[in-house]
């Protein structure tokens, strides 16, 4: 029995022996494989650190570059205001030479109408000659002026006298218009040299009233007063009075010779 005991408690010992060897075994394993994984990330830590401090880096060289940019950028700013400022100047200065070649044409243009003979270096003298010449100029034109007074004075006193002839053929023509005799020949007897006139007593002819036949604006001859018989009257013609070639109508106008003189 004890022989048995021993013999187990010997196993026991050995497996108990295997299995401490086996968990030996498996801890320097399990310690390598910490020792390796911590090699690792300690490799992988530090390469991380290294990537962080690149990327702050870089971050910092961003926002360098960001500073140089916004820099640039407002000295671009600049360079584009200085560019508009420079083309404005360009404008300025372009339209000033444009006025001046302006003017200098017109300078020019004045100069091409100046007189003949008359230049830029002698244009003060050429002026007092000018001035001169204007004066002498005006003392004529002064003369002339006093003849065309003395012309206006003949033809207001013409006109004048033009205006009193045509008033008094107005104030002729308004007598024969205000001649009450509104007569006309009605018949005439050349073989026996008298004429009837449709007008009478009523149109005051009296046989001392002296008779004009006319005809038109002539005046065709005179008629002596034979007789008045109502509203007719008889009157000769006078043959002495006619007008050279000219013969008294009927239709002829019959007025007082007292009216037409």
């Amino acid at each position: 029995m004890t022989k048995v005991l021993f013999i187990l408690s010997a196993v026991v010992m050995l497996v108990a022996t295997f299995f401490a060897y086996q968990n030996g075994r498996a801890f320097v394993d399990v310690r390598q494989s910490v020792a390796t994984t911590n090699v690792k990330v300690q490799s992988e830590l530090t390469a991380a650190t290294a990537i962080v401090k690149q990327v702050t880096d870089v971050a910092n060289n961003v926002d360098a570059v960001k500073q140089e940019l916004d820099v640039e950028s407002e000295k671009i700013k600049s360079q584009k205001l200085k560019i508009t400022q420079a083309d404005n100047d360009t404008k300025r200065t372009q339209e000033d030479l444009d006025g001046r070649k302006k003017k200098l044409d017109e300078l020019k243009l004045k100069l091409a109408k100046l007189p003949q003979g008359v230049k830029p270096e002698t244009l003060e003298e050429d002026k007092n000659t000018i001035k001169k010449a204007v004066a002498e100029l005006q003392v004529a034109a002064e003369l002339k002026k006093k003849e065309v007074a003395a012309e206006e004075i003949k033809v207001v006193e013409a006109r004048k006298g033009l205006d009193d002839l045509v008033r008094k053929i107005e104030d002729r023509k308004k007598s024969f218009e205000r001649n009450g005799l509104t007569a006309q020949v009605v018949a005439v007897n050349n073989d026996w040299g008298f004429v009837v006139v449709n007008a009478g007593q009523s149109k005051g002819i009296t046989e001392a009233t002296k008779l004009l036949v006319t005809r038109g604006t002539q005046t065709v001859g005179k008629l002596s007063i034979v007789s008045i018989q109502g509203n007719r009257t008889i009157a000769n013609i006078l043959p002495d009075t006619l007008g050279e070639g000219m013969t008294i109508a009927p239709g002829d106008r019959v007025i007082l010779e007292n009216l037409y003189q």
